[in-house]
């Protein structure tokens, strides 16, 4: 079992050095994993994993603490739950990139740890395992200059040699639960005369495999005992992230895709029930919806991918400055839903009332102030922050009142939504939704995520 994975080292590493040579080039470091994951597969199924647990490439993906997914060489996915991840590097250079590559492996694993540190998730932490190769002296670049022995690791200020530099980190690392299963060798030598070491005894790579194969099962039966499926799995990230975050562990199988899917729809379908009865609530506040509402913008529509800081404009502080994929900024102006929408200006006509007017002369503002100073905020923000915004395209939109609260002897639902499509009609930059416009279409979008993901082909 593990002389195919050494020996497919020395393969790759053999290979790598006619290729050079026959071209002129310099030497370099293991450049293609793609050699090596295959054996490392091959010996875990050996172990027992069943081998449709197991993705590669860019299906090997776990969920990452910071709304991107965390890539992986080799994962090991059942049902859509993630059981375990393998990362694979090298390291040709000691001089320069010991702490690079040591922050590599820090963030990697601390990326996956953090978005399991919940307690209803802790208990499903994958195993996290990582196979190191180091390039002994001899065998490295030839622009990295060498003055001791071949097969001696080099070391740093004349401390210790990297072997057992990197044998102390780590061991750390697994000290401090960053990883469970670590692999290291050492390749020395050129061409035939290369060979494939184990300087490690506790990081050899049989004992590597076994025991990231025994964590790995021990947890597919854990959580097969504790009735864990993709959907309650996905549910339980999607408590404390967005579909982003869920989307990135999970997509490894249909199944655990499309309920994932489902399960953030749900959570997202009791944010909208809260909003609609807090709206009808009689004592709701501005500041009640403003804090409901809080950074689920997805509410407003599928094109915008941040908020912005509320005072991006020095003379307005702003409740929710949205920024769409095109970097034009949208300017949500939310007023109370207690607010009234709609006047008789006669016996047959209605027309917006007061409170309306305002808040649009208030919107109207700050899209002149975007218009005045678009160039130079832009300027300012693109240098200090490194962050671009395209004022010369801002709009606005005032979120008040709901129709349910306007008496009927003044006007039905359908009235008030006339004389309010009416009023937009006349507008150009700027729109006025009701918080029953808001909600509803947020309803009727998460209703189509739902039958489109039912209804279309996965696999």
């Amino acid at each position: 079992m593990t002389v195919s994975v050494k020996d497919a080292v020395l393969d790759r590493w053999r290979d790598a050095n006619t290729r050079w040579e026959a071209e002129g080039r310099r030497r370099g470091g293991l450049v293609s994993w793609n050699h090596l994951v295959e054996p490392i597969a091959k010996s875990l199924v050996e172990q027992g994993i069943d081998e449709s647990w197991i993705q590669v490439g860019h299906h090997a993906m776990l969920p990452g603490a910071y709304g991107l997914g965390s890539s992986w060489d080799l994962t090991v996915v059942k049902d859509g739950v993630p059981l375990g991840a393998i990362t694979l590097t090298s390291h040709t250079s000691p001089v320069h990139n010991f702490s690079n590559r040591v922050r590599e492996l820090t963030s990697a694993a601390f990326d996956v740890r953090r978005r399991y540190a919940s307690p209803e998730l802790r208990g499903l932490r994958p195993c996290l395992g990582f196979f190191f190769i180091l390039i002994l002296p001899g065998s490295q670049r030839a622009d990295v200059p060498v003055d001791r022995p071949s097969g001696v690791a080099p070391s740093i200020g004349g401390g210790p040699p990297f072997q057992e530099r990197y044998g102390k980190v780590f061991r750390q690392f697994r000290s401090d639960g960053l990883y469970d299963s670590i692999a290291c060798c050492a390749v020395a030598g050129e061409g035939m005369d290369a060979s494939v070491e184990e300087p490690l005894p506790d990081m050899a790579i049989d004992g590597f495999l076994a025991h990231f194969a025994e964590r790995v099962l021990s947890l597919a039966s854990t959580i097969e005992a504790a009735g864990v499926t993709a959907a309650s799995f996905g549910d339980m990230l999607s408590r404390s992230g967005d579909v982003d975050e869920v989307l990135a562990g999970i997509t490894s199988t249909p199944a655990g895709l499309l309920a994932a899917e489902l399960a953030v729809i749900r959570r997202r379908r009791v944010l909208l029930s809260g909003l609609r009865e807090l709206a009808l609530a009689e004592d709701t506040s501005e500041t009640a919806m403003h804090q409901a509402i809080g950074g689920n913008y997805w509410i407003f529509g599928g094109q915008y991918t941040a908020i912005a800081e509320r005072g991006l404009m020095n003379l307005h502080e702003h409740d929710i400055p949205l920024v769409s994929g095109d970097r034009s900024l949208n300017i949500i102006e939310l007023k109370g839903p207690e607010a009234p929408l709609v006047r008789r200006l006669s016996r047959n006509h209605l027309i917006t009332s007061s409170a309306v007017h305002e808040a649009v002369g208030q919107c109207m503002n700050y899209l002149q102030t975007a218009d005045d100073l678009g160039a130079a905020l832009d300027t300012v923000y693109r240098k200090a922050r490194n962050l671009s915004y395209d004022y010369r395209r801002a709009s606005a939109t005032v979120i008040i009142g709901h129709p349910a609260r306007t008496p009927s002897s003044i006007a039905t639902r359908e009235q008030v939504d006339d004389a309010i499509r009416i009023y937009n009609a006349h507008l150009s930059r700027i729109q006025v939704f009701t918080y029953a416009d808001l909600i509803d279409a947020a309803e009727r979008a998460l209703q189509f995520e739902e039958d489109s993901g039912k209804a279309a082909p996965r696999g």
